[in-house]
């Protein structure tokens, strides 16, 4: 059963560079993480063909979604994520207070931020133009963001995080529809999965998961695990993952199972070597699906001595990334 999941889940991945282009690669797991270098990374080790140009021109958003992490994300979609997964209300009220930020300084500020933001700018940019101390500024920014007033505009490198911030105004959307959509694209991009993974990837309350869940044709198999309907037949043919992948720090792989479901892709003997202190994903190297190491600093560290075969295909995935970064 878990050599299916492992190579089923590869594949709905996109890993070993089966997704034509970045565009494609990024609608196929639904979103990625924001941050620099990661978001490029992730979509270069699903991406067949894709450079620099080609990531710059995509047509996505930044937005706060799942987990209330900001991710990368299709622009025709972005509202849906960003709708399904609301902060919950006492997230403003403690901004707020800890901003101390009172309601009517906080409106004072929004209107000359949503004024000076109607062409990019950095946040210095954006603070020195609405003269507002730093703490403040941070707090009103901040809220923005959360209320997808202000959305975020990648940096020109593929390592920079020196974003640019422009006036946003995203589509609205039923916050419980919105869900439904999300986990019936969960489903496919990550299936076959629990609902417990579910909650813990969308960062939403069980009931909630489990009504977007129900509202899709699903079976269940072992372990509670559910699978899309359609999906059944191609998980049942499924051929065993092959090659070596390099998946970057915070890779939407790793960070889309709940702690205890991550099996598929890591042995219990090294899968906390996949995560830091603080649970994010280290950059990982997959083998055959499977994790083999780690590779920070680009510096490839496997968990086991590789042999010949495998050490040079990671190898020549290390050199890809150097190009693509054009390090």
């Amino acid at each position: 059963m878990i050599e299916r999941l492992r190579a089923f889940t590869y594949e709905r991945q996109r890993l070993g560079r089966a997704a034509p282009n970045a565009a494609r690669a990024l609608k196929d797991v639904i979103a990625v993480y924001s941050s620099h270098p990661s978001a490029p990374l992730s979509l270069h080790a699903r991406a067949k063909a894709m450079d620099a140009r080609a990531f710059h021109r995509l047509e996505v958003l930044r937005v706060p979604a799942m987990r209330m992490s900001i991710h990368l994300l299709p622009a025709k979609t972005a509202h849906l994520a960003f709708r399904a997964t609301p902060a919950p209300p006492a997230d403003r009220k403690k901004r707020m207070k800890h901003f101390k930020l009172t309601e009517a300084r906080y409106a004072e500020l929004r209107g000359q931020i949503l004024k000076a933001a109607a062409e990019p700018l950095t946040l210095p940019e954006l603070r020195e133009a609405v003269g507002a101390r730093p703490e403040e500024f941070k707090g009103t920014s901040a809220q923005m963001t959360r209320d997808g007033e202000l959305v975020r505009i990648g940096a020109k490198g593929l390592r920079s995080n020196e974003l640019r911030y422009v006036v946003a105004q995203l589509d609205e959307a039923d916050a419980d529809r919105a869900l439904e959509w999300l986990a019936g694209e969960y489903l496919r991009a990550f299936g076959p999965v629990r609902q417990k993974d579910f909650v813990w990837w969308a960062g939403v309350t069980a009931g909630r998961a489990k009504a977007a869940l129900a509202a899709h044709d699903t079976q269940e198999l072992d372990g509670g695990l559910l699978i899309r309907t359609e999906d059944v037949k191609a998980f049942e043919r499924t051929k065993p993952a092959t090659g070596a992948d390099l998946l970057p720090k915070w890779d939407v792989y790793t960070m889309g199972y709940a702690p205890d479901g991550r099996d598929r892709f890591a042995h219990p003997d090294v899968v906390a070597q996949c995560y830091d202190l603080r649970g994010d994903g280290r950059p990982v190297i997959l083998v055959d699906g499977q994790a083999a190491g780690t590779w920070e600093k680009l510096e490839p560290g496997p968990f086991e001595k590789a042999g010949p075969k495998v050490a040079k295909a990671i190898g020549e995935r290390l050199d890809a990334v150097k190009a693509f970064l054009g390090d």
